[in-house]
C-alpha cells in the first residue's frame, strides 16, 4: 500500500512539473508573438511617417524647413534599418521587407 501511495505522489509531481513547463512555454511563446507583433506595427507605423515625410518634403517651400524634413527622414531611415535587422533576428517572415531574387 505504501509503495502504490509513493507511485502516485511521484505521479502527481510529474504531472504538476509537465504543467509547470507547458505553462512557461506558453507564456514563452506569448511573449515571442507579442514582440513580433510588435516589431510589424513598428516597421508599419515608420512607412508610414516616411510616406508623410516624403509628401511634405515635396511641398514644402522654406529652406529652413526642407532640412528639417531632410534630418527626420535620416532619422526614420535609420529607425526603419534597426527595425528591419531585429525583424530578422527575431526569424520575422513577412512579404513587405523579405529581399527578392539575387
Amino acid at each position: 500500500m505504501e509503495n502504490v501511495l509513493k507511485l502516485i505522489q511521484k505521479g502527481t509531481a510529474q504531472v504538476a512539473e509537465a504543467g509547470r513547463k507547458a505553462e512557461a512555454a506558453s507564456r514563452e511563446s506569448l511573449k515571442k508573438k507579442e514582440t513580433k507583433n510588435r516589431i510589424l506595427d513598428e516597421i508599419q507605423e515608420i512607412l508610414e511617417e516616411m510616406s508623410f515625410n516624403e509628401r511634405w518634403f515635396q511641398l514644402e517651400c522654406d529652406e529652413n524647413l526642407i532640412d528639417a524634413c531632410i534630418y527626420q527622414r535620416e532619422f526614420l531611415k535609420a529607425r526603419y534599418r534597426y527595425l528591419l535587422c531585429r525583424a530578422r533576428e527575431l526569424g520575422i517572415q513577412n512579404a513587405p521587407f523579405q529581399k527578392t531574387g539575387s
